[in-house]
């Protein structure tokens, strides 16, 4: 098994992600990437990581040179939606080199770091750190310790986008976001009442840490019916439109069901390409059109 821990014994000790010195270093890491964009979810189950990998793709199809470092440690998945085959490892000390992606896209994932498939992960060793019982996160400061050796070890060279897939919840977009300072955040949601009032969270969260919040993506806004020719709705519509409303935030892009985004994704291929001309795809597209016009007026703000 891999332990996250092997990080933090392969770096100095003023490699901590709690030393002053720690985000600057990861931002000068950064420095020849013209945008850094958070992609995140309040709720897991809403679709963020395929959105990031579809846009990802779709940004790259522009001629934009992008890469996608996949922040979600314990259930990295990028890497299978690319239908990328993983490589022998990584080497830590001179710099973890991304893995090639369709379209040139460059990818960073803790998937990449496994020297066995399926790849299990741990951030602590069970025989030796028994989990406590209080209810606080019992792995977070070895997860930090990961990310922060990720974003300051990957020669992800000069760039024009990183798009950080997030794993959901706040306390991950906080922990990055000190990290990293990005230009922007994209919060990924569909319509149900407790996904939407957990996204009102998260955009408070960022905008206390002044992180930018360019707007809000809804997934699953309706079924496209080939044979009825309809979009018909499978949630309760308008409460994202509304909480987007009162947070004075622009929603994005509105995507359609369709089951042929996940059997593309099973199968490891991007579905802006594989059904190029279905009105998912099309969004998608418009969707990395937007955020590359908003992203220069936020840097000018």
């Amino acid at each position: 098994m891999r332990i996250f821990s092997e990080f933090a014994e392969r770096a100095d000790s003023g490699d901590t992600f709690r030393a002053e010195s720690g985000p600057d270093r990861i931002r000068a890491n950064l420095a020849d990437i013209g945008a850094t964009l958070l992609i995140a979810s309040a709720k897991g189950g809403v679709g963020k990581s395929i959105i990031t990998a579809n846009v990802g793709g779709a940004l790259a199809r522009r001629g934009r040179k992008v890469a996608i470092v996949d922040a979600d440690l314990n259930s990295p998945s990028i890497i299978g939606m690319l239908g990328m085959k993983q490589p022998r490892g990584l080497p830590l000390v001179e710099g973890i080199e991304p893995a090639a992606g369709p379209h040139g896209l460059r990818v960073i994932s803790s998937d990449l770091l496994a020297s066995v498939e399926p790849p299990p992960v741990a951030f602590v060793e069970p025989e030796n750190e028994p989990l406590p019982t209080s209810p606080a996160r019992p792995t977070a400061t070895k997860e930090s310790d990961a990310l922060f050796q990720m974003l300051t070890q990957a020669r992800l060279g000069a760039l024009d986008f990183a798009l950080v897939d997030l794993a959901p919840g706040i306390e991950d977009l906080y922990a990055v976001a000190r990290m990293v300072r990005p230009h922007g955040i994209v919060m990924v949601s569909h319509s149900s009442a407790q996904s939407v009032k957990a996204t009102q969270q998260a955009v408070r969260v960022a905008r206390r840490i002044e992180i930018p919040v360019l707007g809000l993506i809804e997934n699953m806004a309706g079924f496209n019916c080939d044979g009825c020719r309809s979009v018909r709705p499978l949630m309760p519509e308008g409460s994202l439109a509304g909480a987007a409303s009162d947070l004075e935030l622009p929603v994005i892009g509105r995507l359609p069901f369709d089951p042929r985004l996940a059997e593309a994704s099973d199968r490891g291929r991007l579905f802006i390409h594989e059904f190029a001309d279905s009105p998912l795809a099309k969004i998608l597209v418009e969707i990395a059109t937007t955020i590359e016009r908003l992203v220069p007026a936020q840097r000018r703000a």
